[in-house]
């Protein structure tokens, strides 16, 4: 917002907050409706994946051709409960949805705060000696480094979800919007998040063809533009990067995961790359900064 200018002089502070505000909640608003509209429609057709399932049941048993797991395989589908599926999985989003409300609201106060911070600064240090330029360049440091994360992950999240939509359209995999959501937010979370976004639209094409077969074809597709995007363009497209090892973020994925939910495994890698800063620069938790590292390359303390 203070890259948009009227007569070369940046917009009000409040003028901004407000604009940041409204932009956030239109577009979570839209995509909570699209979501919810596409859930619907799959609990509606429950019946008809149901005959389906029946249909791929058959292949199954035909191909097992042994009557002692044909039947287990048989009780599991009859105890299987799509229509609970489907209410759960509108419960879940609902909460996905009331997290993202709560992240919203810090979000809020974080704009407002943020008219006020170089004030807070100044009467920290008001002779903006050697620990104000440390601080300030900190400061600076995080914000670059977030902000270029941020901006290069969604972009990248953006065509990966884009392209699996393309794909998904010319596959017949109905709701295609609703998978390529998924794919573009399950992409925020390292290592587990494409492997999953890749199986759900995979799942289910078996439950709208009865082909078992479209479940390795959908499924190797998904995985192939995760793959391409993710090992050939995204590194070039991300730089440096957040620093951060392999174990960190799947630490930091558990933490907050716990805390806030997906909305916490989607905001791990950020807000661990914040804390792995803020270490780098005070010398007694530097060798912590050091450990959770990529490679223990971290920035030198400001002198």
């Amino acid at each position: 917002m203070r890259k948009i200018k009227i007569k070369g002089k940046e917009l009000p502070g409040i003028v901004r907050s407000i604009l940041s505000f409204t932009l956030i909640f239109v577009i979570v608003f839209l995509i909570a409706e699209l979501l919810i509209v596409n859930i619907e429609g799959i609990a509606k057709s429950m019946p008809g994946y149901m005959a389906n399932l029946d249909q791929s049941f058959g292949e199954v048993s035909a191909f097992i051709n042994d009557p002692a797991y044909v039947e287990h395989l048989q009780k599991w589908i009859d105890n299987l409960d799509l229509a609970g599926m489907a209410t759960e999985i509108m419960n879940s989003l609902t909460g996905f949805v009331a997290n993202t409300a709560v992240v919203v609201v810090y979000v809020i106060f974080f704009i407002i705060e943020y008219a006020t911070y170089k004030v807070k600064l100044n009467k920290l240090f008001p002779g903006k000696g050697k620990h104000y330029q440390v601080v300030k360049k900190s400061l600076s440091q995080i914000n670059e480094s977030i902000s270029s994360f941020i901006w290069q992950k969604t972009l990248i999240s953006i065509i990966t979800g884009a392209v699996s939509y393309v794909i998904l359209v010319i596959m017949g995999v109905d709701y295609a919007f609703l998978w390529s959501f998924l794919i573009f937010i399950l992409n925020f979370i390292p290592y587990i998040g494409p492997l999953f976004s890749s199986l759900f639209p995979a799942v289910f094409a078996v439950l709208i063809t009865g082909d078992l077969m479209q479940l390795v074809y959908v499924f190797a597709a998904m995985q192939a533009v995760q793959i391409i995007l993710g090992n050939f363009v995204e590194p070039k497209m991300m730089g440096k990067g957040t620093n951060l090892g392999p174990v960190t973020v799947i630490v930091a994925l558990a933490f907050w995961g716990m805390i806030w939910g997906m909305v916490g495994m989607i905001l791990a890698v950020p807000v661990t790359a914040v804390f792995v800063i803020i270490l780098s620069q005070i010398p007694s938790t530097r060798y912590l900064a050091i450990l959770l590292s990529e490679k223990g390359n971290i920035p030198e303390i400001e002198s």
